[in-house]
């Protein structure tokens, strides 16, 4: 729970990390296949070309990546839970041995996708780390942060959609394969939640 409190606190700097239930419902019926948002993308922000339904991350928001998954590339789990944040439903990844933890979950909070944080850098407030990645299984990714950087910790946003980002914040210890590099695990992780979200579409 710590490292999705921290998340959440986050976005009330105006950076990106509340989750909640993102509108996508369950039902019988096909959802209708999503489309971008007017005036989006904006301040610079690449557009999605492939934009994705999230109807799975926003009920079940453990199913972006499975145990066996998270473990294959950094190591033994101690839990793999839905927890809520700031009223909604994210995933905690918590690794054994205290080699720290990854948390992730869809941001509805804000409906300008990955577009808020290029302005955000545009506007030259509100981020100290601003640097978009290379293509994440198709996807535009950028790693931020509003302070708090270090050894073991990454900040990334993936886009799914115009207006909507997926989010890891990853805070790692010793032990952990990948505590040099925080944001290679967090772009494996981002990579799992793609090939889920694409198998259901």
């Amino acid at each position: 729970m710590r490292r999705l409190i921290i998340a959440a606190t986050i976005t009330c700097t105006t950076l990106l990390f509340a989750t909640a239930c993102n509108g996508d419902k369950t039902s019988g019926n096909p959802a209708p296949a999503p489309t971008s948002s007017a005036g989006l993308p904006r301040a610079g922000a690449p557009a999605v070309q492939s934009p994705l339904k999230t109807d799975l991350l926003a009920t079940d928001p453990c199913g972006a990546a499975s145990k066996t998954e998270v473990e294959s590339v950094g190591g033994a789990l101690q839990s793999a839970e839905a927890e809520d944040i700031a009223g909604g439903r994210g995933c905690a990844w918590i690794f054994a041995g205290f080699a720290g933890d990854v948390s992730g979950a869809l941001n509805v909070s804000q409906p300008d996708g990955l577009s808020h944080l290029y302005a955000l850098k545009a506007q030259g407030s509100g981020v100290t780390t601003f640097k978009p990645l290379q293509d994440i299984a198709g996807h535009s990714a950028v790693e931020y942060a509003n302070g708090g950087e270090g050894q073991g910790a990454c900040q990334l946003a993936v886009g799914l959609r115009d207006d909507m980002t997926y989010v890891l914040v990853t805070q790692l210890r010793g032990g952990n394969p990948y505590l040099d590099d925080p944001c290679g695990l967090s772009v494996k992780i981002a990579e799992f939640a793609i090939q889920h979200l694409k198998a259901v579409q």
